[in-house]
């Protein structure tokens, strides 16, 4: 059978199925790198915090209690977007997040305020830098548990760190000469002195225009798509490059750095702290910030911090003394408020009123073919790309890939039982079995999304048998999964990005800045991921999130992210599951010119028997775990054990 479709622009294709329902979408503009332009542009903004405050203070606009009040709010986007870091980003529960704050307020502290057994006090930015290291220490190592427990286990861990830091650590005559706290002097730079709060609320604005900037160079790198990657499934993120147990300490240690430097700002706006003003309910409150802004949106936590600041001052200013109680009463209302509404916050609120604007102002009917119905989604080609450091290719004899006597067992059940194959160059070789004979088991095995109990596997004649999965990605196996292997709330073109993480090469500290590296490569990140939507014709689809498109085409755009890097051996688990006739036509021509063109080599899971005649050079078979069968695929699928074992009858 030769499969040969015509290729249909899938720019102009309309989404099959109820999940593709919005055919056009409205834009999601996704992260970008810093330019010079962004960068006067946070220059003015830094120049603004910084004057508006202390202008206004001098013309009496701004009293001491206001301005105590908008630095507290501002202390508090800071500590809000340190966890959004955490829960937003990367997905990792914490619920005694503002004990973190505790150990930046105590560690500046320490440094900056006078005792008498040490009469030394060093500068306010000697506090900042040490609150800023010392929480993210103290994050790191709270993260460590996070490496096995997750969900309420994980949250459990949290608020059992804040309990034992506030009845143990922040109470210590060490660190805070016992229950009594500490004081926390102001600024002083030359003679002057930072006494007024309007002059401090300059330093709380500026350092919190500092932080946003490195939260927006998070995000448009490798380390914000890494922990997006991680919230969304960790298996998938390993089979990108991401180097999990790393970038889950990572972002703790980030979460904790930014945490400690909210806390030094708090600690020297009230100039004192004791172990009560970090307790649990001041934890949990900070997790009503980032929930009624929206996890995962950086304007959604700093303008839910801005409207308690607000909501504290309007109070304060009807009910005195007594506001303290309707501000819990408020935010309690509000919170429950978004949780029945608009459970993404208010971000999500904001972008659902978008889309319902957008949806008013799109006309017209999704595309159809010339009879009428649906056009099926296809691709146009496959991406190709360019400018990628060249990779060790091995010995130049031999099979690209070597499986020896893989055996897996989950307890008593031997999933596969000493399985070995060899995988050609330039070949597409299929893997074929009924549902439970282990096919999926095995490519877990291959590419290391599980540790099997025995064999090896070798790439380009490389020992990858105790390489963990981003290590195998990196090494060159590209794969899908059968439950499609992508970041769904994320956009077509992030996730192509996202596919990319083991060619960014540039490091944690350059993203964070946003200098160094980081600007170039990511340029050429964007500009292959550009290529590679324009290759899928999906140019129409790049910032719609992957969750807006059908199976058909979610399908395709992750074979898009396992090709994007030039991987040597693509493994692609049932593409075609959910395909239509004519996509799954048009999928045969693609694989072939991954091999053709591409000299890319393939292994395939596949059910569908007269894709894998059509395309396979050669097919392996497996039953209970077993091989039972090898060689050309028209004699495989003849042979009267594999019919009995996987076909069920004779083939027509």
């Amino acid at each position: 059978m030769t499969a040969v479709a015509p290729v249909v622009d899938a720019s102009t294709a309309a989404v099959d199925g109820p999940a593709g329902s919005l055919t056009h979408h409205p834009s999601r503009r996704h992260a970008a790198p810093m330019t010079p332009t962004v960068w006067l542009r946070y220059l003015g903004v830094l120049l603004v915090a910084v004057s508006a405050p202390i202008l206004l203070g001098e013309l009496g606009v701004l009293n001491d209690t206001r301005a105590l009040v908008l630095g507290e709010a501002a202390a508090l986007a800071v500590a809000a977007l340190s966890l959004n870091v955490l829960m937003g980003y990367a997905g990792q529960v914490s619920l005694g997040h503002f004990a973190l704050l505790g150990v930046g307020a105590f560690a500046s502290s320490r440094l900056t305020a006078p005792t008498a057994s040490d009469p030394v006090a060093l500068p306010f930015v000697f506090g900042v830098v040490a609150a800023t290291g010392a929480g993210g220490l103290v994050a790191f190592l709270l993260g460590l548990p996070a490496l096995r427990l997750r969900g309420l286990y994980l949250a459990v861990v949290t608020i059992v760190f804040n309990f034992v830091m506030v009845q143990s650590l922040f109470q210590s005559s060490w660190l805070s000469s016992g229950s009594g706290g500490v004081e926390l002097p102001r600024p002083v730079v030359g003679t002057f002195e930072f006494v007024r709060n309007a002059d401090y609320l300059a330093v709380v604005l500026a350092l919190l225009v500092v932080v946003w900037l490195v939260d927006a160079n998070l995000s448009a790198s490798k380390l914000g798509r890494a922990f997006h990657a991680i919230r969304a499934d960790e298996t998938m993120a390993a089979s990108f490059g991401i180097d999990v147990t790393r970038y889950k300490l990572l972002a703790f240690t980030i979460s904790g750095a930014m945490a400690g430097l909210a806390g030094a700002l708090y600690g020297h706006l009230f100039t004192f702290v004791n172990s009560g003003t970090f307790d649990l309910t001041q934890s949990l409150f900070l997790l009503t910030l980032v929930v009624i802004g929206g996890l995962g949106s950086r304007a959604g936590v700093v303008a839910a911090a801005a409207m308690y600041g607000a909501l504290d001052f309007g109070l304060g200013e009807a009910f005195g003394t007594d506001a303290a109680g309707w501000v819990v009463f408020g935010g309690a209302v509000l919170l429950m408020f978004t949780i029945a509404q608009h459970p993404t916050g208010l971000a999500g609120a904001w972008r659902e009123a978008s889309e319902r604007r957008h949806q008013r102002s799109v006309h017209g009917a999704p595309a159809e073919e010339a009879d009428g119905t649906p056009a099926t989604p296809q691709m146009v080609d496959l991406p190709r790309p360019v400018g990628l450091p060249a990779r060790d290719t091995g010995p130049g004899d031999g099979p690209l890939l070597a499986v020896r006597d893989v055996t897996v067992h989950f307890g008593g059940l031997r999933a596969v039982d000493a399985v070995s194959l060899d995988v050609p160059p330039r070949r597409i070789v299929g893997l074929i079995g009924p549902n439970g004979a282990g096919k999926t088991t095995l490519f877990n095995a291959i590419s290391g999304a599980l540790r099997p109990d025995a064999g090896t596997v070798e790439l380009l004649g490389r020992d990858l048998s105790d390489a963990p999965a981003h290590v195998r990605a990196a090494a060159g196996i590209g794969r899908t999964f059968q439950m499609i292997g992508l970041a769904k709330d994320r956009s077509v073109t992030e996730n192509l990005l996202l596919a990319q993480h083991h060619v960014a090469s540039y490091g944690a500290v350059e993203a964070l800045a946003g200098l160094g590296r980081a600007p170039r490569v990511e340029e050429a990140l964007r500009t292959r991921a550009a290529e590679a939507v324009a290759a899928l014709g999906f140019e129409r689809y790049a910032d719609t999130p992957v969750a807006n498109l059908s199976h058909g085409q979610q399908r395709i755009v992750e074979i898009g992210c396992a090709l994007v890097t030039a991987p040597d051996l693509v493994m692609l688990d049932e593409p075609s599951a959910g395909m239509a006739p004519g996509a799954v036509e048009n999928l045969a021509v693609r694989l072939r010119d991954m091999r053709d063109e591409l000299d890319r080599t393939v292994l395939l899971i596949e059910h569908n028997i007269p894709l894998v005649l059509d395309v396979c050079d050669e097919l392996y078979v497996l039953a209970n775990g077993s091989l039972i069968a090898h060689g050309a695929p028209d004699d495989v699928v003849a042979r009267a054990a594999v019919i009995e074992a996987y076909l069920g009858g004779a083939i027509s």
